[in-house]
């Protein structure tokens, strides 16, 4: 029986595209400013209950578009904003390195994604490696 990494190909690879390099995260639940650079491979997020640990997961989910519900955090974005700030904000940076680049002409090494949630809007703005905003996915 063949090895599942082999069977997927994983250990020839050479990409790290798709990888979550980053995340940065401002009145974002409970959180008032907390950015995690993340490694290549497993990450571990640990702390106390009631730390804000899902509230990173929660924050992923939402910058790659989940809407408020699907998260089972809040019925509405809004609902994210840390009591006391009139925004929230969520930024993902992902790796866009190796043969599964996507459009590395155009976005470069990262793409990095930023959803912006107010009272009464969300936005979603997609940058380029050097954090200059480009048109969406094509």
């Amino acid at each position: 029986m063949a090895d599942i990494a082999d069977h997927y190909n994983l250990s020839h690879r050479t990409t790290t595209a798709r990888i979550i390099r980053r995340i940065k995260l401002e009145n974002f639940m409970c959180h008032t400013s907390l950015e995690i650079e993340f490694g290549d491979r497993v990450n571990f997020i640990t702390g106390q209950n009631g730390s804000g640990k899902s509230a990173i997961l929660t924050a992923l989910c939402v910058a790659f578009g989940s809407r408020a519900r699907s998260t089972n955090r809040a019925s509405t974005l809004k609902d994210f904003i840390k009591t006391g700030c009139s925004y929230a904000s969520v930024m993902v940076e992902i790796k866009n390195e190796g043969e599964d680049a996507f459009k590395r002409e155009i976005y470069g090494r990262s793409i990095i994604i930023e959803r912006r949630i107010t009272d009464s809007s969300s936005s979603t703005v997609v940058k380029d490696y050097q954090g200059l905003s480009l048109p969406d996915f094509d």
